[in-house]
């Protein structure tokens, strides 16, 4: 890929993710979920990295869950799963 491809291909990118975040700022002013504010965009790169990011914690803390029998990691894991699964 040319560096002008590559230029072309960001600029399509942000133009994406821009048109998403303006589609997310219609919902609430035309009575849409309140919460869409706190809700990252799906087409966000940062958002499939976090979730990446909480399927290894939380497969690492389930491989020291057995190693540890710690009742705090068994919490911290059952929390991140269930923040995974809120903005899944």
């Amino acid at each position: 890929m040319t560096a002008y491809e590559l230029l072309t291909k960001h600029i399509e990118d942000i133009q994406a993710i821009l048109k998403d975040h303006g589609e997310s700022l219609k919902r609430p002013k035309e009575g849409g979920d309140p919460k869409a504010f706190r809700q990252c965009i799906p087409s966000c790169p940062y958002r499939q990295k976090l979730k990446e990011t909480l399927l290894e914690t939380i497969q690492v803390l389930e491989d020291s869950r057995k190693a540890f029998k710690s009742k705090q990691i068994e919490t911290l894991r059952k929390k991140l799963i269930q923040v995974l699964a809120e903005t899944a």
